[in-house]
């Protein structure tokens, strides 16, 4: 992920980026954690508010394929579907980590 591009697409300078994904890995981990968490217990309503927070999060900063796979989620578990949810999550897992590991690089170059 190249954040410079990113930051230049939604009109932020990339240091102020940069703060902005450090606040969303904090957050959207928790978010994720938590959507894990209501997955495994299969309660759809807190699987629900997890993917909702995450996928308003991540459209906000133009974080496209983590909001595409956290709209996914939220649209069926809205609709209290949790059967098939595993692997959108497992990829909305790998696109946190690698966004993780974006920011941690940047971060330190």
């Amino acid at each position: 992920m190249n954040l410079q591009e990113l930051a230049d697409r939604i009109g932020l300078e990339e240091q102020e980026l940069r703060e902005m994904l450090e606040i969303f890995l904090r957050s959207g981990g928790h978010d994720l954690a938590a959507l894990e968490s209501a997955l495994a217990a299969g309660d759809a309503q807190r699987a629900h508010e997890a993917s909702h927070s995450l996928k308003g999060s991540a459209g906000s900063l133009g974080l496209d394929r983590i909001y595409q796979l956290a709209k996914a989620i939220d649209d069926k578990d809205r609709q209290g579907i949790l059967d098939g949810l595993d692997t959108l999550v497992k990829e909305l897992r790998a696109e946190y980590e690698a966004l993780a590991e974006a920011v941690r690089i940047a971060a330190n170059p």
